[in-house]
């Protein structure tokens, strides 16, 4: 080699060295402005700066990863999870990467490839918190509850701080029906975190389930103080005093459901109830009226108001919504007894007969329907039938003291005075015995009036 190629080779690389000493502080410039770019969350400029990184040195592992979590951070999951997977190819052994890919497929709803990244992180590191928590998450949300729970408690045994782990394995044990055992956990989480709302408010769920509603009530309360805009904490302690039959405080409570959320049928639905057990039935109508606006196929609701009508005996209103009921529920039985009841009380006795023939057809061997047609027939004369239908009231129930008693007036009608004394002395011991004593002197007084008249 002569003098001058060999200085020719030392130039060259000189210039080899430099160039990759030039494309090296590239590297460290692009990659540096790009973390800088993360942190101001300037996530798409720092995507160009690791992409020049890769495109100077394809084998940065880092920048991979870094890049993925910027594609993470504006939600494009498909290029996180390739960037995840290139970097896992070069080095397979990364359960953090492992972690995020799986967390990313999570987000993209695929569940079977989430899962098994999630299971290969904590099988690299048995102690990674943070991939049991979304396993857990993951299982939870596909009702594999006993998966979960099971996620759950290892999050604990190796956090037991995880006040997220304890809030959400009681969710599984509700879901279990363990509520003693959600009980314990909702405290645990309360204990770490005082100002969990949400925590008092599934705490007092669990204690409403086991009916200890006094607890399930305050527990509400401190959900409500910590969170005034939590309706569903205010509509659960609506249900607790409604149990206890406060009737006026579940009014309170589902009136100011109503004023935080105004289109949820089954508010109107309740508050409508709790008016009625209060006998307000033009705020009870005035509710299920706005329960059928947001939910017009409900036939509980005209149910209920046409209940309501009959109380303030608008008969014919009463009728109108038993039929709307009937017409989206035809085989609801109460429906036709209830119009069988209100045609009745408008004296149209043969249509009451029509309705319950409907009621008994939709709900057999039920007492009270034969027995209030047999009023009905009684009413239009029609004795013979009367007392069978009472006959059969009392096949059913043998206690049914009213139908003795209303047997005995058909009996008296027809002059079968035996029949009828015996019909009246056993209405006047069941009465007597059902704690009903003035039906039993009802009683006692027309078997005196019957041994009187027939004595004459």
């Amino acid at each position: 080699m002569t003098q001058v190629e060999h200085r020719r080779k030392l130039n060259s690389s000189s210039f080899e060295r430099r160039l990759a000493q030039l494309d090296r502080n590239l590297v460290v410039t692009y990659y540096y402005r790009g973390r800088k770019n993360i942190k101001l969350k300037n996530y798409r400029a720092a995507i160009e700066d690791f992409t020049a990184v890769l495109n100077l040195e394809p084998q940065n592992i880092k920048a991979y990863l870094i890049r993925a979590y910027s594609y993470g951070e504006i939600k494009e999951f498909a290029h996180e999870i390739a960037d995840y997977s290139q970097a896992l190819a070069l080095e397979p052994n990364l359960p953090q990467a492992y972690r995020s890919r799986g967390y990313a497929h999570a987000l993209l709803q695929q569940y079977p490839k989430a899962i098994a990244d999630l299971n290969r992180a904590v099988k690299l590191d048995p102690a990674y918190e943070q991939a049991y928590f979304n396993l857990a998450s993951i299982n939870r949300l596909l009702k594999q509850h006993r998966l979960a729970l099971a996620n759950y408690t290892e999050v604990i045994r190796l956090n037991p701080q995880n006040t997220s782990a304890y809030y959400y394995r009681g969710h599984i044990y509700q879901h279990l029906e363990q509520y003693r055992l959600a009980i314990s956990d909702f405290s645990v989480a309360i204990a770490l975190d005082p100002d969990r709302a949400k925590a008092y408010g599934q705490r007092g769920y669990a204690y409403f389930k086991l009916r200890q509603y006094y607890n399930a009530i305050v527990d509400y309360s401190q959900a409500i103080l910590l969170d005034p805009q939590d309706w569903q904490s205010l509509y659960y302690q609506g249900h607790a005093y409604r149990q206890l039959e406060d009737y006026s405080n579940a009014r309170i409570n589902y009136s100011e459901v109503i004023g935080l959320k105004p289109r949820i049928a089954s508010v109107y639905q309740d508050c409508g109830y709790v008016c009625g057990k209060l006998k307000d039935f033009e705020a009870a109508i005035a509710n299920y009226t706005q329960a059928i606006k947001y939910n017009p196929r409900n036939y509980l609701n005209y149910y209920h108001r046409g209940n309501c009508y009959n109380f303030l005996k608008q008969y014919q209103q009463a009728i109108d919504n038993y039929t709307k009921c009937i017409k989206l529920e035809p085989n609801y039985a109460r429906a036709y007894y209830n119009r069988a009841v209100t045609y009745s009380s408008l004296q149209e006795y043969q249509k009451a007969i029509d309705d319950y023939d409907l009621a008994l057809k939709a709900k057999n061997q039920s007492p009270a329907i034969y027995n209030n047609r047999g009023i009905a027939y009684q009413n239009l004369r029609q004795y013979r039938q009367a007392i069978a239908d009472y006959t059969q009231a009392i096949f059913f129930d043998s206690n049914f003291a009213s139908a003795y008693f209303n047997r005995a007036l058909v009996h008296q009608l027809l002059k079968n005075y035996l029949k009828c004394c015996q019909d009246l002395s056993q209405a006047q011991t069941l009465f007597q015995r059902q704690g009903k004593i003035l039906l039993a002197q009802k009683a006692s007084r027309a078997i005196e009036h019957l041994i009187i008249a027939s004595s004459k």
